[in-house]
């Protein structure tokens, strides 16, 4: 595992800390704090994690794409100094635990660090992660869209046993988490990032599913020989995401649903346009904050459903 990860800092207004937030996690940020700073008008320090191996030459340039895209629509001082450096690996979970407070997603579901200690609802399943290194905290919209049609997609399920579930591209593996929560009877967490798969078993051994959920290190192609999935989750990156569009596919149950996260706005229509050669067609739409996250499944007439 690297002994140093990379840190991209950059100041926000209040106006544009959402949208950089949500931009750095789509760029494959794995964790991310924030820091008011004093002045007027008030703006706030982002400090984002990444992988020591990310090239960050190519991140500082469409982080800069990003921010003249947000001055370009009336966001005034949006060009702010971005700084990228090399920082050794220390324990990050626990230095920023405290600045995670307890939310509430869907119906069922509260996320919360480890270190939580408060009440929770008795109608809601605690599901503890903690805010390492690894993408999923249920803090961006990507994920908190996920886990809504996630939740949806069990509740609907009608087999007296529990759903088959994959979940690509795992991070923290929140979703694969929530999954056994909810009633899922397996869950595989998918991941070619070995710190995230480190994140993930973490997390997996604060909850009493683990039996439930395997965790892989390895991409689509470690999967030839497993049976068809029920639901496979994947919030990825859009560029990530569309060239596994007909891979996923392959992996999905001629009833079952493929949920898919970390569409922007303007992304969308690059993952529709691949949807018929991949033999897809989209069941439901939900966005938040500029994001989108779609239900697919196999190609048959269904009506769209926006949410």
């Amino acid at each position: 595992m690297a002994s140093t990860y990379l840190e991209v800092s950059v100041i926000a207004s209040v106006e544009t800390v959402d949208g950089l937030a949500d931009f750095l996690f789509s760029e494959g940020a794995l964790g991310l704090i924030t820091e008011d700073l004093p002045g007027d008008p008030p703006c706030i320090l982002i400090r984002a994690s990444f992988p020591g191996t990310t090239a960050s030459e190519e991140v500082l340039q469409r982080l800069r794409r990003y921010q003249d895209s947000l001055e370009a629509l009336g966001f005034s001082g949006a060009r702010t100094p971005i700084e990228v450096q090399a920082l050794p690996i220390v324990d990050w979970a626990r230095l920023s635990a405290d600045q995670f407070e307890p939310i509430h997603v869907g119906r069922q579901l509260t996320i919360a660090p480890p270190s939580y200690r408060g009440p929770v609802p008795e109608n809601r399943l605690l599901i503890r992660i903690t805010p390492a290194m690894a993408f999923g905290t249920g803090y961006s919209p990507t994920t908190r869209m996920c886990l809504e049609g996630l939740e949806e997609f069990i509740e609907g399920w009608k087999a007296t046993c529990g759903p088959l579930v994959l979940d690509v591209g795992t991070g923290t593996g929140i979703l694969a988490i929530a999954s056994a929560a909810l009633g899922a009877r397996q869950v595989l967490a998918l991941d070619t990032d070995p710190l995230a798969c480190h994140a993930a078993r973490e997390n997996l051994a604060l909850h009493a599913w683990a039996d439930r959920i395997q965790i892989v290190h390895g991409s689509l192609e470690a999967l030839r020989l497993v049976p068809r999935f029920d639901l496979v989750l994947a919030n990825l990156e859009t560029r990530v995401l569309l060239p596994l569009l007909p891979a996923l596919f392959t992996h999905l149950n001629q009833a079952g649903q493929l949920v898919v996260g970390g569409i922007t706005l303007e992304e969308e229509s690059r993952i529709t346009a691949a949807l018929p050669a991949s033999h897809l067609r989209t069941l439901r739409r939900r966005t938040e904050e500029g994001w989108v996250c779609l239900a697919l499944a196999p190609e048959k007439a269904r009506q769209v459903v926006a949410g």
